[in-house]
């Protein structure tokens, strides 16, 4: 009896490690990838901070956050249902899914062509609606690459989603920096995005043909509403857990424009992604890489249990030095990097309580991504919407004293309640059955 249990502690902690490096390779092509893109975009950073004005980052800040809001709900409503599947599951439901993301895509586009009227009107701003509707446009693409992203995702192929995030990156940020030297105002930072979407279909599309058995049928007469219902069962709640994940995200974005205007706004907004853009960047590799690892699970829940919390060590183990040294050279890094300009707004100290905010990021992003893999997306969900709620109101209440204030706001509520969301899922996920377990070995 001893020997059995030494064999099957043997072979669960194989089974770890391999998990693991496989995580660790997945997150090497995405976090180098996004690293690579991060310090890119730093670059192009540094010529816009110095060419543009407070106020067109905020008319930008506009346009990217209601882009992210509603791009959010599209980007896994089919894949994070496909990645789960079994094989032959994955193909009854291929060409469904296509369809689905066809007319969500669409929805979208004019969803956000619509909002754009009244959201320019409320700033007093017309200049807005045109950058809001080429925007829109990315959404009428995007389709062409959907099946070719989730095939990678699927087989965890992800040197080539790392690829296709680096060279959309890549490309984007020498399109911004070209544009906003020749004078291109707000279009230098949306014509690029919208362009660079082509970059991210292409790679995913490059030597990745659709298998046979997926890619034979794909008229409306193949439309199997049984089969889309069962997608949007899955899909709908990850899209609003998603949604509500990226809502909580932007929400002192929202707020800020309504309560302090466009041109402080524009202020939070350059310091927000100078201050967080590489830690939210390797986090959100993480995210990625770690649903499609936790959705590989061998089928002993200890296993999956050490897989998380080690997973968890490695990215607060990459990021809180990133964050901590960022955050200590904050009063020398923003004046001398992107100009002393900055240094007559309240830059500097928002940037360093924005990087610190950053250190809790990856718990609440490990803790979602579980509650998604074990079924539990109602909960995610709802976690999410009572965090939205929170942190709307303390923002709310900050935004009427200053924008420092807001920064540490948001600073003490991400160091509070990230954790805690963080043990709750643990708990809910693994409590229960890791007390079980020992009574199913013995017997």
């Amino acid at each position: 009896m001893k020997n059995w249990h030494v064999n099957k502690l043997y072979q669960s902690s194989q089974l770890i490690n391999q998990g693991f490096a496989g995580l660790g390779k997945s997150m090497m092509w995405l976090g180098s990838a996004q690293f690579s893109g991060r310090m890119i975009r730093l670059v192009s950073s540094v010529i816009l901070a110095r060419l543009l004005m407070p106020e067109i980052f905020g008319q930008a800040a506009i346009v990217l956050t209601l882009f992210e809001l509603i791009c959010t709900a599209t980007r896994r409503i089919t894949s994070a249902a496909l990645i789960r599947m079994d094989d032959q599951t994955f193909s009854d439901h291929f060409n469904s899914a296509n369809w689905v993301n066809i007319i969500v895509c669409i929805i979208a586009f004019l969803l956000m062509v619509a909002i754009s009227f009244p959201l320019a009107n409320y700033y007093q701003s017309p200049q807005l609606v045109m950058p809001i509707a080429l925007m829109a446009t990315s959404f009428l693409f995007l389709p062409m690459g959907m099946q070719y992203a989730t095939l990678n995702l699927r087989r965890n192929n992800m040197r080539i989603v790392g690829r296709a995030n680096l060279w959309q990156t890549l490309i984007d940020a020498f399109l911004t920096a070209t544009l906003a030297l020749l004078g291109f105002g707000i279009w230098a930072i949306i014509l690029p995005k919208v362009l660079v979407i082509f970059i991210w279909i292409a790679i995913h599309r490059y030597q990745n043909p659709l298998p046979q058995t997926l890619s034979t049928s794909n008229t409306f007469r193949d439309i199997n509403l049984v089969k889309i219902t069962s997608l949007l069962a899955f899909g709908i709640p990850v899209s609003l857990s998603d949604l509500t994940t990226t809502l909580r995200q932007n929400i002192d974005y929202l707020l800020i424009g309504f309560f302090m205007g466009v041109e402080t706004l524009g202020v939070y907004f350059f310091a927000y992604n100078i201050s967080l853009g590489i830690s939210l960047g390797l986090i959100q590799s993480f995210g990625t890489a770690f649903y499609s690892h936790l959705c590989q699970r061998s089928s002993l829940q200890r296993d999956l249990c050490a897989k998380y919390l080690s997973s968890i060590a490695a990215i607060m183990a990459i990021t809180i030095p990133i964050i901590l040294l960022q955050s200590l050279l904050s009063h020398w890094y923003v004046p001398m990097v992107y100009g002393d300009k900055w240094l007559a707004t309240d830059a500097v100290s928002v940037f360093l309580f924005l990087c610190l905010s950053g250190l809790a990021r990856p718990l609440g992003e490990a803790a979602s991504q579980l509650l998604l893999v074990n079924g539990l997306s109602q909960v995610n969900l709802k976690i999410n919407l009572l965090l939205t709620a929170l942190y709307a109101v303390v923002i709310s209440i900050a935004c009427q004293y200053s924008l420092v204030a807001v920064a540490q706001t948001v600073m003490v509520t991400y160091l509070i309640t990230l954790p805690l969301v963080s043990i709750y899922s643990y708990q809910r996920v693994f409590k229960s059955t890791l007390q079980l377990s020992p009574v199913g070995e013995s017997s």
